[in-house]
């Protein structure tokens, strides 16, 4: 988050950067120690990173990122209290004698969080108000005179994901002024160790070494005392490089929340973050920063020729990739002073000589402030190693003592404590089968890759579309099942309707392997049949004739499977319990598909033209299916029957079940008076009301741009779940958020709103309109994941789903086409780029069109051309390409079928007060050729026309500087080449 003029120059020696942990305290004969683990009251995750001091005392140190702390105290400080705090957190706090002796389990509860700046406005602040307050304030605020610290820093390397070295050391430091910027902090090394790794095993030259941590976190990571630097956020000459949006955050006290990004004029804004201002004080608490392409590319050009020189002696290339950075300030004795900071960032290194391709190298320091000693000291004329360029581990030796460190505090070293660990947990995010919720976030340890690589005949069983299932079209299903709760076990019979379309005396239904048949029935009579992995074959004693419809039952039982939350869209029954104890049961079956559970036609393709479902379950639960309840029935021995119809197509994944003590409520919208039924937790029916009640604007508004709402007849209901999925007329948004008593922020609002449009939007998009093949389930997901930002266009107008657009850029993977492998149901890989670089897709597409007229009619027309049909990409592309009268095949098939995503190469000269611009499209399909929106005016964007040749245009007036491409609604790659004269 700071930008100093060094912050931005990484420099291939010397990153900067951040300090972290630790703290000493005058050794002592007699020690508590005071242990235990810091958890989120309402999650139960762990919160890394807090800060445990004892108040007053100027001592303390830092979770670690399982949260998990140790903290030494001098037993004279017994009466004194500990206090545990964390930003967006109510701090914890009790006498130190109360708490030794004990494995200490502290929950915080969250802060409250608002966006509607009503403190604020009613001072008439902005944000940039508000950060100027704040830097005026740092005189006032922060030390200006020199202070003796004690800190502790840790620093890990990995390459490749092997680690290569990890050192820890205890510092003294020596903290100048804030008011004498150009007198520089200095430490000393009190203590240190470090354990290095075989670097044999990475082929690596000795030169290659990328941390010199300690000095560069102390000398360029306080951004309070680099205020004036040229590139840091706080500076007033950066503010117009910035969107600036201000909020509130209230735990123990107010505190202003500043979250800045690139604004118009990005190619000088370097980070994206947020700005944490003591409402009291006005002194900086907390920054949060990420380096922005800008920054990555300003980097990587720096010192471009010293580099190339580099590459060539040692041949290798190194390219920096990414920084993520955290500061934290403390309050001592009224002066804040920095506290802890994180930071991790990662390099690519090729050498192809040395057979490395594409390998990551991976740096994560720390440092904490553990002692805050006396004042007014003298800098260090001796030992200095601020001053040493040398790497932090030549300067320290190898030391695996367990008692090492004595009386010092320091952080905690995890179980298992590496870069990329911290990074997860630095960014937590839960496992996701599907939706627009989690959809990105959750990784394969070793995924099948999208390609033509590893299938075996059941993928091809279960994905073609053989005789064996064409020369049949399934008409209507009657599916019976009861649920055993206990026994997690289920068993029923589904009578199968179909249509001849070929004679035929053998076909193929679909049930897993694990679950059992007991008998196929037609026209009364047993069939023989056979098995093969998840397939069955069913043997005629006859030919069938075409044309006719026939009838078969299916009756079977078992324990269907549970979902693998590590393995995308690997479905399944859940089986828990909610709040108050009572069974609640769902099944989520999307990509393994709906023979998990019942025997059927598994096949994308053919859709039954209506579906009725009965579903016995113990007394006292409901159970919800699809379409219209028709009836309840008691049944013998304490079970219950409910009765649900579907009176239109729908596929079969979408067919579902949730069991559980619901309450329900109805209301009808529109003028003919569609039924709307919600369902929840009785305990959620009054505290969530909010969530039903956006259900008829968010109708109005997906009815607007896609058409009426696709199944008047079945009605709409919408209820809670163990789990969000689209399941037709029975859409599903998962368990309500926050399920605690505490109050929920806006940001989990927002969240929970969108979550519910992706899924309600599916009725338009997988639904009403549904791909033949699970290798087009982009055209479900993208377009529901492009809903969303029709929900912060309505709230938030453009700016809402601008941000909205910006968002879904780093949920890229980036590793296998959007399009899957055909006729295999190949599902289980990282599908995250069928939601977010899908739906950056369709907004590239809208705004190179520059037609909203046109776009919106494209998207109804699609509804109604395609209604309650099975559709290819084929299709979908076929149909853009008539309405527009052009042939797009070449966009779509560059961004669903390549990897990559186009180039936009660009070549830059200043020529007097004009600037020539040559530019062109890199891309792998021939013939590239879509407008973009670039600056021809400073801060003004207008379509070009560049394809794969050389195009040359000079605009008065302009700076190289004014020079953007517009990389938020158009999801492009930019390569800007300046002359080496114009390089900083």
């Amino acid at each position: 988050m700071r930008y100093s003029t060094n912050h931005v120059r990484f420099s291939l020696f010397g990153l900067l950067f951040t300090f972290f942990a630790g703290c000493a305290i005058a050794q002592s004969t007699n020690y508590l120690t005071l242990s235990g683990k810091i958890i989120n009251q309402d999650t139960g995750e762990p919160v890394p990173f807090a800060s445990i001091s004892v108040v007053g005392r100027g001592i303390g140190t830092v979770s670690n990122v399982v949260g998990t702390f140790v903290l030494k105290v001098p037993d004279s400080y017994a009466s004194d209290s500990l206090n545990v705090s964390s930003v967006g957190y109510q701090s914890f706090k009790k006498q130190v004698s109360a708490v030794t002796g004990q494995t200490l389990l502290i929950r915080l509860k969250t802060a409250a969080v608002t966006l509607d700046e009503v403190r604020v406005q009613a001072r008439r602040k902005t944000a940039e108000d508000i950060l100027r307050e704040a830097v005026a304030a740092i005189p006032r605020n922060y030390d200006t005179t020199s202070v003796q610290m004690t800190a502790f820093y840790r620093e890990d390397q990995q390459f490749d994901h092997k680690p290569v070295v990890s050192s820890e050391a205890v510092l003294s430091v020596y903290k100048a002024a804030y008011n004498q910027t150009e007198i520089k902090d200095g430490m000393k090394v009190i203590k240190g160790r470090k354990k290095e790794y075989d670097r044999a095993i990475h082929q690596l030259p000795p030169i290659i070494n990328l941390s010199n941590g300690a000095r560069n976190l102390l000398l360029y990571c306080d951004l309070v005392k680099l205020a004036s630097y040229r590139r840091n956020i706080i500076n007033e000459r950066n503010y117009e490089y910035y969107d600036l949006t201000l909020s509130t955050l209230k735990g123990d006290r107010l505190m202003y929340v500043i979250d800045f990004k690139p604004g118009k004029r990005k190619r000088k804004a370097f980070g994206t973050g947020k700005l944490y201002i003591d409402a009291q004080t006005m002194a900086f608490v907390q920054f949060e920063f990420q380096a922005t392409q800008a920054a990555i590319d300003a980097e990587n050009n720096r010192d471009w020729f010293l580099k190339m020189m580099a590459s060539a002696v040692h041949k290798l290339t190194l390219k920096f990739t990414d920084l993520k950075e955290v500061v934290t300030f403390a309050q001592h004795e009224g002066r804040w002073n920095m506290r802890n900071v994180e930071r991790r960032y990662g390099f690519r290194i090729n050498s192809p000589s040395r057979n490395l391709i594409d390998k990551r190298w991976e740096v994560s320091t720390s440092l904490t402030v553990t002692e805050v000693g006396p004042k007014g000291i003298q800098p260090f004329t001796e030992g200095n190693i601020a001053e040493n360029n040398s790497p932090f581990q030549h300067l320290i030796g190898n030391q695996n003592d367990p008692n090492f460190w004595e009386n010092y505090n320091i952080q905690q070293r995890a179980p298992t404590d590496t870069v990329s660990e911290k990074t997860e947990v630095m960014v937590p995010a839960p496992a996701k089968l599907d939706s627009g919720q989690n959809r990105v976030h959750h990784r394969i340890s070793k995924p099948v890759g999208n390609r033509q690589n590893g299938f075996s005949r059941a993928d091809t069983l279960r994905g073609k579309l053989t005789p064996l299932r064409s020369n049949y079209d399934v008409t209507f299903y009657d599916l019976a099942v009861k649920v055993d709760i206990d026994r997690k076990a289920v068993s029923g019979r589904n009578k199968m309707r179909f249509r001849v379309l070929a004679p035929l005396d053998k076909l193929q239904l679909d049930l897993y392997v694990n679950m059992l048949i007991h008998r196929i029935l037609y026209a009364g009579k047993p069939l023989v049949y056979t098995r093969e992995f998840d397939a069955v074959f069913v043997q005629f004693p006859e030919k069938l004739l075409p044309g006719r419809e026939q009838e078969l039952e299916i009756e079977y039982s078992g324990i269907p499977q549970v979902p693998d939350f590590k393995v995308p869209m690997m479905g399944g029954f859940l089986w828990e319990k909610d709040r108050d104890g009572h069974p609640w049961v769902q099944v989520v079956c999307q990509g393994s598909g709906a023979s998990l559970w019942w025997p059927n036609k598994d096949h994308l393709s053919d859709e039954p033209d209506s579906l009725r479902i009965r579903v016995t379950v113990p007394n006292g639960l409901m159970a919800i299916a699809n379409g219209r309840l028709r009836q309840k029935t008691a049944l013998p021995n304490n079970w219950t029957e409910f009765e649900w119809y579907v009176s239109y197509p729908i596929n079969n994944y979408n067919v579902t079940l949730n069991i559980g003590n619901y309450a329900h409520r109805r209301e009808t919208y529109g003028p003919d008076s569609l039924t709307l039924d919600y369902y929840c937790m009785p305990y959620n029916q009054v505290k969530f009301r909010w969530v039903f009640n956006g259900v008829k604007p968010m109708l109005a508004t997906l009815e607007k741009h896609y058409g009426p709402y696709p199944f008047p007849r079945d009605g709409f209901t919408l209820m809670e779940s163990l789990y969000p999925m689209e399941h037709q007329s029975a859409v599903s948004f998962g368990k309500m958020p926050n399920d605690s008593a505490g109050p929920l922020t806006l940001a989990d609002t927002l969240r929970h709103r969108q979550l519910v449009w992706h899924e309600v939007s599916h009725e338009w998009w997988g639904n009403n309109l549904s791909c033949r093949d699970m290798a087009d389930l982009w055209i479900h997901e993208a377009f529901a994941t492009y809903s969303e930002g029709l929900y912060l266009d309505s709230t938030m107008l453009e700016e809402g789903e601008l941000g909205y657009i910006a968002s879904l850029r780093p949920q890229v993977i980036g590793k296998e086409p959007i399009v899957g492998v055909r006729d295999v149901n190949h599902i289980h890989y990282e599908i995250g780029d069928m939601y977010a670089k899908g739906a950056l897709m369709l907004y590239t597409f809208r705004h190179a069109l520059n037609n909203d007229r046109l776009w919106a009619d494209i998207l109804k027309g699609m509804q109604q051309r395609f209604r309650l049909q099975t559709v290819t990409t084929k299709d979908i592309v076929g149909y853009i390409n008539e309405k527009t009268g052009t042939d797009y095949t070449w966009f779509f098939d560059q961004y669903l079928n390549c990897t990559a995503i186009p180039t936009l190469e660009v070549q830059l000269v200043q020529k007097g007060s004009s600037l020539a611009v040559k530019y062109r499209w890199k891309a792998d399909v021939p013939n590239f050729r879509m407008p973009i929106a670039v600056t021809q005016k400073p801060d003004q964007f207008n379509l070009i026309k560049p394809t794969t040749n050389w195009q040359t245009m000079t605009l008065p007036n302009m700076e190289i500087d004014d020079f953007e491409v517009d990389e938020t609604r158009f999801f492009v790659k930019v390569e800007v080449e300046e002359p080496q004269s114009n390089r900083q």
